[in-house]
């Protein structure tokens, strides 16, 4: 186990489960934390399936260390769904820039940790390599997750954005449906439709059965009779 394992009310987290497969074709939450920062006040966004064959490197180069213009407007329509939960969300997408120019313009470094997983891990590993799961007890979140922890290492800098991050309020899910859910949630209510139908009809079904057999076995034994 690594350095970290933050927990939040009400979820559970696996890192790479058995059965990560279920979440095929969905997209993943990135869930990102600075360092002791709770997980109640983190920046998180979901990002399509394509990425999870990004290395953390890649991810990051293109969206936090150097994004162009187009990438940073990207992330904001990415952003914009869930500012109903947290409309500090671009706030901390400007912070983490910020941090992470600061400590790669004083030639320090920045570790990745895995949330309930290993850390420092190698920025060349592949998202997918350390995807886990996150499961709320009501039912508001099923998700792939890759749970980052960043570590920022700086000599002699401070990072005052830590600061001003630690001061947001903590954000709460409650009443909120992640993506994933839904996905779920339109899969149930699919299957219970066809399974209504396949109920309603079996009757009509069954009524036509019998009448065809009707038919030919009266057909047959009036043939007989003559």
């Amino acid at each position: 186990m690594g350095a970290y394992a933050k927990t939040a009310p009400g979820e559970r987290l696996t890192y790479r489960p058995a059965d990560l497969s279920r979440y095929d074709g969905e997209r993943f939450c990135l869930r990102i934390t600075p360092e002791d920062i709770d997980l109640e006040r983190c920046f998180f966004v979901y990002l399509d399936e394509t990425f999870e064959e990004d290395s953390l490197r890649r991810l990051f180069q293109t969206y936090f260390v150097a994004p162009k213009p187009d990438a940073v407007d990207e992330m904001q329509s990415w952003l914009e769904p869930w500012l109903r939960i947290d409309p500090m969300l671009p706030k901390k997408y400007a912070l983490l820039r910020q941090m992470i120019a600061r400590v790669n313009a004083s030639s320090g470094k920045i570790q990745f940790h895995i949330n309930h997983g290993p850390g420092p891990v190698n920025s060349e590993d592949t998202v997918r390599s350390h995807l886990g799961t996150s499961v709320f007890a009501d039912g508001s979140f099923d998700d792939k997750i890759l749970d980052l922890v960043l570590e920022f290492h700086a000599e002699d800098e401070t990072l005052p954005e830590l600061d001003q991050w630690a001061r947001f309020s903590q954000i709460s899910t409650s009443g909120a449906t992640g993506p994933t859910s839904r996905v779920k949630r339109r899969r149930f209510v699919s299957q219970l439709v066809m399974g209504l139908v396949a109920v309603l009809t079996l009757p009509l079904m069954l009524f036509s059965c019998r009448g065809n057999n009707n038919g030919n076995g009266g057909g047959g034994f009036g043939g007989g009779m003559l």
